[in-house]
């Protein structure tokens, strides 16, 4: 497993978020995969929070391809999107370890609850390239904001955050206008 740093800004400065990414591949020999992975994410209301990263690079560090990214199942109460970002790797569990320390052009996926809810949410969705699929299930902790939480938010493809999302392609995440 390739651990990716992600630098983001915050009301508190600049935070180092590592990223486990489940299924990064830095060589090119890896056999295909079909593996299904759970997890559980604790996030407040109005923040926008990581749920996975993934970057498929080669031993040169140069980004082979991203993942098709497929909701299966939406969240009730929040929405889901994605972003390419770059990747500072932190640390990778095969055997060529030529890009630690180094940047690789990756994909984010986020969650961002609905104003004003708190409680549990939960989401499905499948990362898929040309070596196979992972299907990701995620469980949502949504705790209600802090008194001084930022209530700026992002939305997904300009709509608002309180509509319903459908299974189908993950929508790219993008940032209202003021």
């Amino acid at each position: 497993m390739a651990t990716w740093r992600r630098r983001s800004k915050s009301a508190n400065g600049i935070c180092d978020l590592i990223l486990g990414v489940l299924s990064a591949i830095l060589a090119m020999d890896i056999s295909c995969f079909a593996q299904d992975s759970e997890m559980t994410v604790t996030t407040r209301t109005s923040e926008e929070t990581v749920i996975n990263g993934y970057a498929y690079a080669d031993s040169t560090c140069a980004p082979i391809e991203l993942p098709q990214l497929l909701l299966m199942k939406p969240p009730k109460y929040g929405v889901v999107c994605y972003r390419i970002e770059d990747f500072e790797v932190a640390g990778d569990s095969g055997t060529d370890r030529a890009c630690i320390g180094r940047r690789v052009c990756g994909i984010s996926v986020f969650y961002l609850a609905r104003p004003g809810y708190s409680g549990p949410d939960s989401l499905r969705y499948e990362a898929i390239n040309h070596r196979g699929r992972e299907r990701v299930s995620v469980r949502v902790r949504v705790l209600p904001d802090r008194s001084n939480a930022s209530t700026a938010s992002a939305s997904v493809d300009g709509s608002s955050r309180g509509s319903a999302m459908l299974a189908g392609p993950v929508p790219p995440c993008v940032v209202p206008m003021s």
